[in-house]
């Protein structure tokens, strides 16, 4: 694809990425403002939950188009440092709960597993690889698993959902398709082509497993931990 409709193409998808969130806080802070009174304590509660956890979202998603930039030029810093991946892949797990079938998902990592990486870059990876588990996935757990394999440390994402066909499989990591595109737990394919981009400076890599209709696995390959750190 050339550079001017690859652009708009991406351009696009980032605008959907977007609108999602966009529209849930504004729908719920509307209907706060509007019918306060009408709503226990718990209710505000949980609209003011939901309205944080998008915002979030919404952070995550124009922190990735920015390191999406600095990749694109050569400006991207990584801040690599020993990093617990339970405790990693429990945060990122956290911030998806607002999501339905959030609770599907199992942290099954033993304490001490650690690799040398970048933990805000390595949390939005893994975050986005669960938020597309939970999104392409009705039912089943949702596993992020990890283990050694010396000189790397392995994390994976598992699930039970739709799955992607086998012709599309190479092309999951290779940006945007085209706006009318049928989406599959790729997703858009914006976040899934950073996550590569971001891996691949790591010194690691991703890679999926999938068959139609059983399910997903991405898996995340990087350094182990650094001695001395």
């Amino acid at each position: 694809m050339d550079e001017g409709p690859r652009f708009a193409e991406m351009i696009s998808k980032i605008a959907h990425e977007l609108r999602s969130p966009l529209t849930s806080v504004k729908g719920f802070s509307s209907t706060l403002i509007r019918r306060w009174d009408r709503f226990t304590d718990e209710q505000r509660f949980q609209f003011v939950e939901t309205i944080h956890s998008d915002a979030e979202r919404m952070a995550r998603i124009v922190s990735e188009v920015l390191d999406l930039a600095r990749l694109e030029t050569g400006r991207l810093e990584l801040h690599l440092q020993n990093v617990d991946l339970a405790a990693l892949a429990t945060a990122a797990a956290g911030h998806h709960k607002a999501l339905p079938g959030s609770e599907r998902v199992e942290v099954r990592l033993a304490d001490g597993l650690v690799a040398h990486a970048d933990p805000e870059r390595l949390t939005h990876v893994l975050g986005n690889l669960i938020e597309n588990a939970i999104k392409f996935s009705d039912e089943g757990a949702i596993v992020v698993e990890g283990r050694t394999s010396p000189p790397t440390v392995e994390l994976s994402v598992s699930d039970q959902g739709v799955g992607i066909e086998p012709e599309r499989l190479e092309a999951v990591f290779s940006g945007p398709g085209p706006t009318a595109q049928k989406a599959t737990p790729s997703g858009t394919g914006l976040g899934l082509y950073l996550s590569k981009r971001l891996m691949e400076a790591h010194g690691g890599s991703i890679s999926v497993q999938s068959s139609r209709g059983t399910g997903s696995t991405f898996t995340i390959t990087l350094p182990e931990a650094a001695p001395g750190e």
